[in-house]
């Protein structure tokens, strides 16, 4: 099945169960609701977030979002 660009539901591939949770959180401490999924939703080792998109989301909030994003990678070994 081919993926369309224009889903509203974005991943983020974690790899790790326990990654997942301190993302999970993170994104919820700056504001931004995120869905974990680990097994048996989706396979070992491809655990995941995922983003939901609606209409309602301004420019603002996505580029946040974007940043958030950027910046967990150096705040989640703190976390």
């Amino acid at each position: 099945m081919e993926r369309s660009h224009t889903a509203d539901i974005l991943e983020h591939l974690v790899k790790f169960w326990e990654k997942t949770i301190k993302l999970v959180n993170y994104f919820k401490d700056n504001g931004i609701l995120v869905t974990g999924l680990s097994y048996p939703v989706v396979p070992k080792g491809d655990e995941e977030i995922r983003f939901q998109i609606c209409a309602d989301h301004t420019r603002y909030d996505l580029d946040y979002a974007l940043q958030v994003l950027g910046k967990s990678k150096r705040d989640i070994a703190q976390y």
